[in-house]
């Protein structure tokens, strides 16, 4: 290993990858930095192109219409962000900074396991048969191996789910997905049309045409006609595939002649969008940079931000972390229930709204009864909100929802100030709040856990807790961002999917991995003043 490829493989505390792991990423470094450079560039752009073969995620990507109106942007920002993850190897400080990127880009999507696991495998599959079909050599059984390591670190730390335990999994289900999934849809040919302009758009005008056709007879039949392009003319493809090779063979001999002193990554040179230099803080959505470079709580005092999904056991963990660690908790839905306790303002507010319909104790309104139209607010002194009542009302209306979120985030997050200003001298604290990732406040966090478990675990514990029907469940549930969702987001995940022993022993090895009492790295002075968030917070 060269000191050049041991800075690259360098880990990180909270997942240092094994021996065999540094060996894939060094391996990676030089497959494509020094080896083949341009050859992985194009292997990597046909594997753009044939995600667009999926539906599913042409459709999100066209709906975003980041590749249609700022195509080269999106197209440079990929291309950095996957050669700086090459380039210093997934476990390095500058490698985890770019998959927090992608996870904070991508987490504002719901976007399938399946999905980004296909992307995954085409960044293995694609160098791999680009290699075999048009390099200058294959790549070894070892260089193949070290490509699939490389990338299933990144899916592992992206927080992909059932990522194939080897190589032969994962191009079997390269093979089905693209067998199954490819189809023609509008959003397709969109997405493609756009990608193939824009990496056409510096040359003349006349040449576009042609120079389209040959960059389709790259495609195979079923891949053209998935994306609503012609289907290559095997003449064609032949004369490609012999220009394609004499290239490779030209470059190998050029390498044996001159070996390269230096790499030659992507993001190593100028890019259209960037010029000769970028920031990590330039790439994303241009609209979403102001929330994507909202920055983490940083003071001295460690700030856990615990959240999960409904019923997933963000409580269980939260007495676990009080009641055997000694951390102070401070809990959006206890400050929620205070903000409507009886007699507060924000009771007096939700009787105006909803009348009887969620007075403790009341039969509720017949049917036709206006919604509105409670006693005066003299009489509602000290009467109780029907929580279950109200949480009926207003998971079923997200207009209703978002009346009650404006009304209750304000006073929770005034609790939060108070209590945090309280507890300035502890060293750690705890924020439990639900809907933390959704509202975006990260920034109140020096870290965030997440509570998880499987979905139908999820659904099956909210059941049986707040003896609802399948169909209110759902609903409850459908309110928040799934889980898979959120698990790219997070520093941690707290696996809650057997028993509370099983909980607990999963609490406790993420405290040895890193112990409570450890400060934040570079931690600002002492007086630095707290962070300050947008009062959204979960009721």
């Amino acid at each position: 290993m060269s000191s050049d490829e041991r800075a690259a493989a360098q880990s990180q505390p909270g997942g240092a990858p094994s021996p065999a792991d540094l060996e894939a990423i060094a391996l990676c470094h030089r497959l494509a930095g020094t080896s083949f450079p341009w050859d992985i560039t194009r292997s990597l752009e046909l594997a753009l192109l044939k995600t667009f073969c999926v539906p599913s995620i042409s459709g999100l990507l066209s709906r975003t219409g980041e590749f249609e109106q700022r195509p080269r942007k999106r197209y440079d920002d990929t291309g950095l962000m996957v050669a700086e993850l090459l380039r210093h190897g997934p476990s390095s400080e500058a490698g985890a900074a770019v998959i927090a990127r992608m996870n904070r880009i991508h987490g504002a999507f719901a976007i399938s396991d399946r999905d980004y696991l296909y992307v995954l495998s085409t960044f293995v599959c694609e160098p791999i048969r680009w290699l075999a079909r048009y390099g200058w050599r294959a790549l070894s059984v070892e260089e193949e191996e070290a490509l699939f390591r490389f990338w299933a670190l990144v899916g592992e730390r992206m927080g992909i789910a059932a990522i194939p335990a080897t190589l032969a999994e994962l191009v079997a289900f390269n093979q089905a997905i693209e067998a199954e999934l490819f189809a023609n849809a509008p959003s397709n040919r969109r997405v493609a049309d756009a990608t193939l302009a824009m990496l056409l758009g510096d040359w003349p005008a006349p040449l576009r045409p042609g120079l389209a056709r040959v960059l389709g007879s790259l495609l195979s039949a079923p891949e053209a006609a998935a994306l609503g392009w012609p289907e290559p003319p095997t003449a064609l493809q032949r004369a490609v595939l012999l220009a394609l090779r004499l290239r490779s063979r030209l470059a190998g001999l050029s390498q044996r002649l001159r070996p390269p002193r230096g790499s030659r990554f992507y993001s190593e040179r100028p890019t259209p969008s960037y010029g000769k230099s970028f920031q990590l803080e330039q790439l994303g959505p241009p609209a979403r940079l102001a929330e994507l470079n909202r920055r983490r709580w940083a003071g001295r005092q460690r700030r856990i931000g615990l959240t999960g999904g409904i019923a997933t056991g963000k409580s269980s963990v939260a007495r676990l972390l009080a009641d055997r660690h000694g951390l102070p908790v401070l809990d959006a839905d206890h400050f929620a229930r205070e903000a409507l306790a009886p007699g507060s303002p924000g009771a007096r507010a939700v009787l105006e709204r909803y009348g009887e319909r969620v007075r403790l104790g009341a039969e509720g309104p017949q049917a036709g009864e206006k919604l509105s139209g409670s006693p005066s607010p003299s009489s509602d002194a000290g009467v109780a909100i029907d929580r279950a009542a109200l949480g009926r009302i207003v998971f079923a209306d997200a207009g209703e929802r978002r009346w009650l979120e404006a009304l209750v985030h304000p006073i929770v997050r005034q609790r939060f100030s108070a209590e945090l200003e309280r507890l300035a001298a502890a060293p750690v604290v705890v924020l439990m709040i639900p809907l933390l990732l959704e509202a975006g406040l990260e920034e109140l966090c020096s870290e965030v856990w997440l509570v998880d478990c499987d979905e139908a675990q999820q659904l099956g514990r909210l059941i049986g807790r707040d003896q609802l029907s399948a169909a209110e469940a759902q609903a409850r549930i459908a309110a928040q961002w799934p889980l898979e969702r959120k698990r790219p987001l997070v520093d941690r995940l707290i696996d809650n999917r057997g028993n509370p022993h099983a909980l607990e022993a999963s609490l406790t090895a993420h405290l040895e991995a890193r112990p409570l009492w450890s400060a934040p790295k570079d931690a600002p002075p002492e007086d630095a003043p707290p962070a300050t968030g947008p009062d959204r917070l979960s009721p």
